[in-house]
């Protein structure tokens, strides 16, 4: 082992060396760290997102063939829709599959509300088709927080919470709607609906935000997002209970756990007898989850890609560096040889010098890439993912097996590419060049 010696004593020999070789492995280090902890911390975000948003299977009334003969009025033709509606009972038999882990109705404009004691934000046109003016139109749904703008991040709840099934005459509205009105969580907000000529009162339990600057210059009131809220399903039933049914629903969009089995999902729910013979169609639906995932799952590839180049360009530079100093050491080469020192000996003892440093180099580099990690990650989801994700990048004591392998590849391929000169020439010729 008379060659580890010879390896300490050359780097404190050496230190004006050292010291360089030193930077540029803790600079490698820190770039390499930096990117294993930037992989995995995309892994780790599409994992989430997996589990979070899992998959969607989409279960719509079927219009195709099952609309009704068109019936002329003064204002126009419409048809009515004489299928089958998603009752309560299906409901029931798709929570009970294996795999579901939850369902929502969302039903877009599906109640128009004029507002009795608050004003809505103002528009070109002011319309008074209600005895209290226009009205804007509000996503009906049975938990708001399953909503498409929600689940898409378009929408993010600032204050108070999501209503669910269980609540009922409950609201959401928009944050420059409630700083308009001076209104908050708990109030109470009456509109009029012309549609069953009666006012009711919603308990504001929630507020979000996302709508602002989309106003624009919109002609009516319910052209501008900030008017647009959120109403429950069970307000919706007991509102128009004598005009129509409302039990049943038209879409029902149902969650599954894991998008990755959402077909095995798609094809029990396909052969409940609850659906057999029912005009209505089962879709699957995974675009919210693309969205966020396909953008993250670029990400890795992008984080992958950069570690591969930073590896080769690792391997060139330390090779040309290593190359040059070896050059520079033939009369110690010469003498190693002259006294019985084989070839393999000799790059032991390179490789040896540059492990030494690069242990010292990776341990200084944890800090570095602590400080760029969070720095980097932030930087490439606002690039790539538009910001609908987020990465944790954490960098522990875990990475350094990772590290520090790495770290003996580079090296390992670096000193046999320098040090080609010394294998491939005879003991004679280095002798005859030293001389």
């Amino acid at each position: 082992m008379a060659f580890i010696k010879r390896a300490c004593l050359y780097c404190l020999r050496q230190r004006f060396k050292t010291i360089i070789l030193f930077l540029v492995l803790t600079v490698i280090g820190t770039f390499v760290l930096t990117g294993i902890a930037l992989r995995d911390a995309a892994k780790d975000a599409t994992a989430d997102v997996r589990t979070a948003i899992g998959g969607k299977i989409t279960l719509d009334i079927d219009k195709e063939g099952h609309m009704g003969a068109s019936q002329q009025y003064e204002w126009g033709s419409a048809s009515t829709y004489n299928g089958d509606y998603i009752s309560q009972e299906i409901v029931e038999a798709i929570k009970k599959v294996e795999g579901v882990v939850d369902y929502n109705s969302e039903m877009t404009a599906g109640y128009y509300g004029a507002g009795v004691n608050f004003d809505y934000l103002p528009a070109t046109y002011e319309l008074s088709y209600t005895p209290y003016g226009e009205s804007s139109c509000y996503t009906v749904a049975l938990s708001s927080e399953k909503c498409k703008a929600f689940q898409s991040g378009k929408y993010t709840l600032v204050e108070g919470r999501h209503f669910t099934p269980d609540d009922k005459y409950t609201c959401l509205i928009s944050k420059e709607l409630a700083d308009y009105n001076n209104l908050s969580v708990g109030d109470d907000i009456e509109m009029y609906s012309l549609d069953s000529d009666s006012i009711s009162t919603f308990e504001i339990i929630g507020i979000f935000d996302g709508t602002e600057g989309s106003s624009g210059n919109a002609y009516t009131v319910s052209d501008i997002p900030a008017n647009w809220g959120y109403i429950d399903y069970g307000a919706l039933q007991d509102i128009f209970k004598n005009m129509y049914p409302v039990n049943d629903y038209s879409q029902l969009a149902i969650f599954v756990e894991d998008p990755v089995s959402i077909q095995n999902v798609y094809d029990k729910i396909s052969a409940l007898p609850e659906l057999k013979g029912k005009t209505l169609k089962l879709t699957i639906d995974t675009d919210e989850y693309d969205i966020i995932s396909t953008p993250l799952e670029s990400l890795q590839g992008l984080v992958n890609t950069a570690i591969a180049i930073v590896l080769a360009v690792s391997v060139t530079i330390l090779t040309l560096l290593l190359t040059v100093w070896i050059r520079g050491r033939k009369k110690e080469i010469g003498i190693l040889l002259s006294i019985g020192k084989n070839k393999a000996n000799i790059v032991l003892q390179f490789f040896t010098e540059a492990l030494m440093v690069a242990v010292l180099s990776f341990a200084a580099a944890i800090p570095f890439s602590n400080l760029i990690a969070e720095k980097a990650g932030a930087f490439l989801v606002s690039r790539i993912t538009a910001e609908t994700a987020r990465l944790h990048v954490q960098i522990n004591a875990a990475y350094l097996p990772a590290l520090y392998l790495t770290g003996i590849f580079l090296i390992a391929a670096a000193v046999s590419a320098s040090a080609w000169t010394v294998v491939r020439s005879r003991p004679n010729d280095i002798l005859a060049k030293m001389s």
